[in-house]
């Protein structure tokens, strides 16, 4: 699909909501208009106001702006389950790709907003979802602002408007899962030449793995309608065999060593060494 040049629409999570942009402003941004050019997934009984080609495209263009089905989802007036239909079509491999690819987008440009703003990215504390919201006696927030209608004190003890902190804390959700579902292809990735490993986790988590998919570290059929939780089988076998992200791996850990090993061969060929993955 062929775009018009228009100047580039500004990074993910980098704008105000009064400089939210279009989608035409979004189709124009030379790193999301190659998303756009996939194979829209057919649907039978289309309804006009239904996941058409030009509805999906929309959704992958705020997806890659986003980086959060749901909020992909708000902003074009639907339900989230009605595009998880979508990604788990027959059909579908194409708009699957482009959905990971703007997730992927969307993540790089969040680390380089983060890694270019001002004191770094560790300036500020990352946002935590379970902040309770300062009672509406509290007047004045670190900064000496008082607070005003709609406004909640946030994880950095400023005034925000609550539709602001609610989608920020959605994003926060995404964010996390996201690096818990790579955790998981790295598991499986790594138990895929094994098939007495492979029978066990299909057995211990009942979910249907593709283990060609497994093996490339591709998305799985069950992605991403399937929510990742710490708590279950999948997550818990990740973690204790050393893959997980965060400080939640129980067993060696596996992307140290994945890390180390790469850091080795680039040492060698001359180049500079990969960093941790900020949390």
């Amino acid at each position: 699909m062929n775009a018009p040049q228009r100047p580039a629409a500004p990074q993910s999570g980098t704008t105000s909501p009064d400089s939210i942009p279009t989608f035409a402003d979004l189709a124009a941004d030379p790193d999301i208009a190659p998303l756009l050019d996939f194979e829209p997934v057919p649907r039978s009984h289309a309804k006009a106001n239904g996941w058409t080609a030009d509805m999906q495209r929309m959704f992958i263009a705020w997806l890659a702006y986003y980086g959060s089905p749901t909020n992909a989802c708000d902003e074009l007036g639907k339900a989230r389950s009605g595009i998880d239909k979508v990604y788990k079509s027959d059909g579908a491999d194409s708009f699957r790709a482009s959905w990971d690819a703007a997730i992927a987008l969307a993540e790089r440009r969040r680390i380089d907003a983060l890694a270019t703003r001002p004191g770094g990215a560790g300036a500020r504390r990352a946002p935590t979802l379970s902040r309770v919201p300062a009672p509406l006696s509290a007047q004045l927030d670190v900064n000496g602002n008082a607070q005003q209608p709609g406004q909640v004190l946030n994880e950095y003890d400023e005034w925000e408007d609550e539709a602001s902190y609610l989608r920020r804390a959605e994003e926060a959700k995404d964010s996390i899962g996201n690096k818990l579902v790579r955790s998981r292809r790295l598991y499986l990735m790594s138990i895929s030449p094994d098939p007495l490993k492979r029978a066990a986790f299909e057995i211990l988590t009942e979910l249907p793995v593709d283990w060609a998919l497994a093996e490339k570290m591709e998305p799985q059929p069950f992605e991403p309608w399937t929510r990742t939780n710490a708590h279950e089988p999948d997550m818990v076998l990740t973690a204790e065999s050393g893959w997980s992200w965060g400080e939640i791996g129980y067993g060696p850990d596996k992307k140290a060593q994945l890390r180390a090993a790469i850091n080795a061969d680039r040492a060698e060929r001359g180049l500079p060494p990969i960093e941790q993955e900020e949390a």
